[in-house]
């Protein structure tokens, strides 16, 4: 009971905008890793190459990723809440340039 409680505070704590953001882009999230193992998996069971490109779905996951985290910094600044920005906001730039990197690296 202790976890739900948790979860109503922060759910009455956060603005409703940010929160159906975030929960969108970690449901998209958890979509492309979850095809990205699915196709890993398919590939060492059987011979027949996937059509599914998974450098395409990891840039998908770490884009949508870095994009959680940058609707997690735009929170911050907008409700004045500084504890932990500046890790946040280098930690979203890294991830959102690992994702370019790693999309530049398959096409070019």
């Amino acid at each position: 009971m202790k976890i739900v409680g948790e979860i109503q505070r922060k759910y009455r704590e956060r603005n409703k905008l940010f929160l159906a953001l975030d929960i969108f882009l970690s449901i998209l999230m958890i979509y492309f890793a979850v095809r990205v193992l699915f196709i890993s998996i398919s590939g060492l069971v059987s011979s027949n190459p996937s059509t599914d490109s998974p450098t395409l779905l990891i840039f998908a996951m770490l884009f949508t990723l870095g994009l959680s985290s940058a609707v997690r910094v735009v929170e911050m600044l907008v409700i004045g809440k500084k504890e932990y920005l500046m890790l946040l906001l280098f930690s979203t730039i890294f991830v959102l340039s690992v994702s370019v990197y790693i999309l530049l690296l398959d096409y070019f």
